[in-house]
């Protein structure tokens, strides 16, 4: 089965309660699960949260909340990819079936579409890949203007070993975004990498790739919806 899957812990600090924070009337998370659920390809979507009124709310917009997150895997130090395992783990015993790849979408992407969602999962079957990342071209770029410090001076993150003099003749770089990631079982489970080696990238329009992390950036996301 290929498994949807809304991490959506309630602890955030940056936003306190950001994934069921109101936008334009509707829970963050409820976005996320809207679109979800429109996406013809994905079997089952569920939620992983460790609290109630998350697992509520989750529940009242369709999606599935088959377990309860353990505490370990809630906190502000807990990595991504153990709550992606322990998903994959839960949703077997609950559904009965083998997962054959996890759809990872994130609340702090209100902007995705379903097309985007059905397109990554189909660059996954079609292709021989472990994963399909979602990201849009970076306005900054490394071999032009990000620098950083070495040995008390300032120095390009990339030395080209050559001059370059115009952002558009850098190599083109991306921003990695929470749209929609792919991983198949195989690689959540046994190559345990964020990025496997065989990691392709679905481009999405820089207007629809906006991050939620900040107040800053819910007020650009208001502005942009208004």
């Amino acid at each position: 089965m290929i498994l949807g899957v809304i991490p959506a812990r309630g602890g955030s600090k940056g936003v306190p309660g950001k994934n069921i924070r109101l936008v334009r009337g509707k829970p963050l998370i409820g976005y996320a699960i809207e679109c979800g659920l429109k996406a013809a390809s994905i079997d089952h979507l569920i939620v992983s949260t460790d609290r109630p009124e998350i697992a509520e709310i989750a529940v009242s917009f369709g999606a599935d909340v088959p377990f309860m997150r353990p505490a370990e895997l809630a906190t502000d130090t807990a990595p991504t990819l153990p709550v992606l395992q322990h998903a994959v783990v839960e949703a077997e015993k609950h559904y009965g079936k083998t997962v054959e790849c996890i759809v990872v979408l994130d609340p702090t992407a209100p902007l995705r579409k379903t097309e985007d969602i059905e397109a990554c999962i189909q660059m996954f079957k079609k292709s021989n890949c472990d994963a399909v990342i979602s990201g849009n071209v970076a306005h900054r770029n490394p071999y032009f203007n990000m620098v950083q410090n070495r040995d008390g001076y300032m120095d390009l993150v990339i030395p080209s070993g050559h001059s370059i003099t115009r952002r558009q003749d850098s190599p083109e770089v991306f921003d990695l975004n929470t749209v929609a990631w792919v991983y198949s079982r195989k690689a959540l489970m046994d190559e345990k990498a964020r990025l496997p080696k065989k990691t392709l990238l679905y481009k999405v329009p820089s207007e629809s790739s906006i991050d939620l992390d900040t107040e800053f950036d819910f007020s650009l996301l208001e502005r942009f919806l208004t």
